[in-house]
């Protein structure tokens, strides 16, 4: 039975997501794994460190991030190897000996850079496989030492010419989400489960896993659609904003929700999502046919996410709050552009990508020399 460890962070819920979505598929194809929050298990005070600057710099400036992200396309600030050879990765060594795995899956960049560094040091045989969780390719993620690199569509080996990389290592599997999203389910059951009546209109807003942007101006703006709605506010770890809506009274029906487990059915029933265009999210509700209105993403990998959905066709793009009230109006008057969004998300969806994936891993583990079975 073949052992993998799958090595991703903390450091936004879609590395987390894209892991277990691996493991599931990885289980169903016989083999054993184990997620590592790798730099959680290395040093917890460096984690909690890193994870509060990244928070407070989306929060406080995000334009700042957004400069650090673009410059980085470019050229690296420093060498990632260096940084990574001086952390404690010797613990990350003890690790691996001991469980002494067939192959490596990293779902994080800093995750892929670990192990690749770890490797050369070592001299280790078992294949790296990175997966690359948003619609784009960010130089942080090309390290040496890995076999193959996951992208989430063909469309994006342009990029691979402007960071001069091979196209063989680049596989266009898609962004590996959780079997349940490609799952048949009878909608009118799951509406009458989330208690949605039969001319209600269903929307979804998602501001991210800590429940960043400015819902509550949007919530004001849909008071005046002349639709029954009901609103969905996925408010994360937004405590405040939860909070605030629970507490509102409202003229259209407005459900707030914390972290959730059945987001695939939310989906199944959603007229539309209003979103910030994460990987992950944008390859669950894609998997779904459900249109997307892109709401001020964040500089960097969100907002390449928005491009590329912007240039297939299952998205609109929204800075305002009241230019994202005229598009949900217009969308919910439009069954022709809801539809059409709808073919164009299918059209690139790929819902079966940890599937696909995994028996690509599968594949190659027992090509190299010493693996057949």
């Amino acid at each position: 039975m073949k052992k993998i460890l799958i090595f991703s962070a903390s450091i936004g819920n879609g590395h987390n997501q894209a892991a277990r979505a691996m493991q599931e598929s990885l289980a169903e194809s016989g083999c054993t794994s184990m997620i590592i929050d790798t730099l959680e298990y290395i040093s917890p005070t460096f984690h909690k460190i890193l994870l509060e600057s990244y928070m407070n710099l989306l929060r406080l400036s995000p334009k700042m991030w957004g400069r650090i992200y673009h410059n980085t396309e470019k050229t690296r600030f420093f060498d990632m190897n260096v940084l990574m050879n001086k952390l404690l990765a010797n613990k990350l060594k003890k690790l691996i000996n001991s469980v002494q795995p067939d192959a490596f899956i990293a779902t994080h960049p800093f995750a892929s850079c670990m192990l690749s560094v770890l490797k050369g040091r070592n001299d280790w045989k078992e294949p790296i496989y990175t997966i690359i969780t948003d619609y784009t390719i960010h130089p942080s993620w090309i390290n040496h030492h890995i076999n193959y690199y996951f992208i989430g569509h063909e469309q994006l080996y342009y990029l691979l010419d402007v960071y001069r990389q091979d196209h063989q290592k680049f596989i266009p599997m898609g962004i590996p989400i959780m079997k349940k999203f490609s799952l048949p389910l009878e909608p009118e059951l799951i509406r009458q489960k989330l208690g949605l009546a039969p001319e209600q209109k269903s929307i979804i807003l998602s501001g991210g896993g800590l429940g960043l942007g400015s819902m509550e101006k949007v919530l004001d703006g849909l008071e005046e659609i002349n639709i029954p709605l009901k609103t969905f506010v996925l408010t994360g770890t937004n405590d405040k904003l939860y909070n605030k809506v629970t507490n509102r009274t409202y003229r259209h029906e407005v459900i707030p929700l914390k972290f959730i487990n059945n987001f695939h059915e939310y989906l199944e029933t959603a007229d539309l999502i209003v979103t910030k265009s994460g990987g992950l999210t944008s390859a669950e509700v894609m998997s779904k046919r459900v249109p997307m209105i892109v709401y001020n993403p964040l500089p960097g990998q969100e907002e390449r996410n928005s491009h590329f959905l912007l240039n297939n066709g299952c998205a609109v793009h929204a800075n305002l709050s009241e230019q994202l009230i005229y598009f949900i109006d217009e969308l919910l008057h439009s069954p022709s552009k809801v539809e059409y969004m709808r073919r164009m998300g299918q059209k690139i969806s790929k819902p079966d990508a940890a599937q696909r994936i995994t028996e690509f891993i599968m594949d190659d583990m027992n090509m190299l020399p010493g693996k057949v079975e």
